[in-house]
């Protein structure tokens, strides 16, 4: 914990080796501080336990390189957030399961600087854990470059907290669950709804074929994509604008991410 009594992650290499509980820490080896003043409570603070130490270690890199070759500074809870998509990224690389990201171009053309400076953290992600993450996520690294921008406007602000707290309803009525908004799963759908926000009120949504992994699996979570499509449909009515078919699709991997752990949650004696 730190003066104020709120908890602290600390992270380097060896820094909790011979200490313990009430124990000081050898401050030599803390390469990187993060407080809960700045964090989502519960959220965010919880993501960032699960982050492996490698990958916060390779973000912090990250996030040196943007502050001092382009003066920009990752808010802790950016820093979070990438981390976790880099972590997540990996995670997807080593199970062989690929993500295509069919607004790559479009997000290229649209934010040329982020996207250059996406590329050099991705270049970094590789020098420093020696994965090389496919150029697809060069594009999602963009949007996590941008997406403070999301809540800039007040206005904005307030309306995307109300359609984040009606569809956190909507998945509940259909899904038949309780959302833990403090939970890891929770906090990434969120962070993709909001994405999904983003992109169609600047009209650059995700459109294309699937393949037929995607097919099989709406078929066989018909309520599952039911819920995307609930959601999908009250997007359109708020937003005045247009979800399209592999958006659902994307809510749908989350949804069924979010419904499994919560499913299992429920039947832990």
């Amino acid at each position: 914990v730190d003066e104020n009594g709120e908890d602290v992650i600390l992270v380097g290499a060896g820094v909790g080796y011979l200490t313990g509980r009430g124990k000081a820490v050898d401050e030599s080896r803390v390469e990187r501080e993060f407080h809960l003043t700045g964090l989502v409570r519960g959220g965010s603070f919880r993501v960032l336990l699960d982050i492996p130490y490698p990958v916060l270690k390779a973000v912090a890199r990250v996030a040196a390189h943007l502050q001092e070759t382009h003066g920009l500074t990752l808010t802790p809870a950016a820093e979070v957030a990438l981390a976790d998509h880099i972590a997540q990224a990996i995670s997807r690389l080593d199970a062989g399961i690929p993500i295509y990201n069919s607004m790559l171009w479009e997000t290229k053309m649209t934010y040329p600087t982020e996207f250059a400076v996406a590329l050099q953290a991705l270049e970094v992600v590789h020098t420093e854990l020696g994965r090389k993450l496919p150029l697809d996520e060069a594009g999602f690294v963009t949007l996590h470059l941008v997406n403070a921008g999301l809540s800039s406007d007040p206005h904005r602000a307030m309306t995307l907290g109300a359609a984040l707290r009606e569809i956190i309803a909507i998945v509940e009525r259909e899904l038949g669950i309780v959302v833990d908004v403090s939970s890891p799963t929770s906090t990434r759908f969120l962070t993709h709804v909001k994405f999904v926000i983003q992109r169609i009120t600047r009209n650059q949504t995700y459109s294309g074929s699937f393949d037929e992994f995607f097919q099989t699996l709406k078929a066989q979570n018909a309520h599952i994509y039911a819920c995307a499509v609930a959601i999908g449909d009250y997007l359109d009515a708020t937003f005045a604008a247009r979800v399209t078919e592999e958006e659902r699709m994307y809510l749908m991997l989350h949804l069924l991410k979010l419904h499994d752990e919560l499913d299992a949650g429920s039947r832990k004696p």
